[in-house]
């Protein structure tokens, strides 16, 4: 009779074995996905801040080529009207515009051309390409 009863108590340990397995790896792929959420979060935040700064140097570059278009030419040199805005410590958003162009469309009344509308690198560097692999 008791050869009946020991079958049954070793499934118990399995079980709980099962179990807590069940929950390690629960627990595991909760921990990575709250990882992989926070880095896309903060690289989505990043863009946002780049595009948040590219935009506000875009309006300085516009009320620049207005002031131009209004009779502005304080600083001119050849004809040629320059503004560098800074958008970080390593780049500026570079503008020129020519004086006296014969580049003005049907829908324009002033005679400028915008003849430079370029973000600029002002420093070498290297953009990181490594990936942080545990060898």
């Amino acid at each position: 009779m008791s050869s009946g009863n020991s079958s049954h108590g070793s499934h118990v340990g399995s079980a709980s074995i099962l179990l807590i397995f069940a929950v390690l790896s629960i627990i595991s792929f909760a921990t990575l996905t709250l990882v992989n959420s926070k880095a896309d979060y903060n690289l989505s935040d990043n863009l946002a801040q780049r595009q948040k700064t590219y935009y506000e140097a875009c309006h300085k570059g516009n009320a620049f080529v207005a002031a131009v278009n209004s009779g502005y030419e304080n600083g001119a040199q050849d004809g040629i009207m320059k503004e560098s805005i800074p958008l970080t410590d390593n780049q500026s958003l570079d503008i020129a515009i020519s004086l006296n162009s014969t580049k003005s469309t049907a829908n324009s009344d002033n005679n400028t051309g915008i003849i430079q509308w370029q973000i600029v690198n002002h420093s070498d560097f290297s953009y990181d390409t490594t990936l942080p692999v545990a060898k």
